[in-house]
């Protein structure tokens, strides 16, 4: 092999390998890093008793505070439009569904929503008038 071409060899193998490298660091670090979010947590393991107890202490935050009607926005232009895909329902509950916690709301007896809360934009949550301030 002639000179030039040993180079580039270690050349192609010294890339190869860093970019090896650079994925496996790409895949690893986020996954040690990930902090869960405050709804989902599908990807961690939990205690039952812990678990039970951390689900009602989310439910009543979430409870307290979505108390009144509430628009839910899945896309920019909805907000931009004004125009949310649901519009004044209320907060029911928390559903934990194998390992995800997702919204319940409901706008009648009849119809109720469970939501994924990654998929929520943002709310608008329209507070109850005949409900004394905390």
């Amino acid at each position: 092999m002639t000179t030039a071409r040993t180079s580039r060899y270690r050349m192609t193998a010294l890339s190869m390998l860093l970019l090896g490298t650079g994925l496996a660091a790409g895949i690893l670090i986020p996954e040690m890093t990930a902090t869960p979010s405050v709804f989902g947590q599908a990807g961690t393991l939990r205690q039952s008793g812990a678990s039970h107890a951390d689900h009602a202490q989310r439910a009543a935050e979430l409870r307290e505070t979505m108390s009144g009607p509430i628009d839910i926005f899945f896309d920019v232009t909805e907000v931009m439009t004004s125009k949310p895909s649901l519009k004044a329902v209320r907060f029911t509950g928390l559903v934990d569904v194998t390992g995800k916690e997702l919204l319940l709301f409901s706008k009648t007896s009849s119809e109720e929503w469970l939501i994924d809360p990654d998929m929520v934009l943002t709310f608008r949550i329209a507070k109850d008038e005949g409900k004394p301030k905390r």
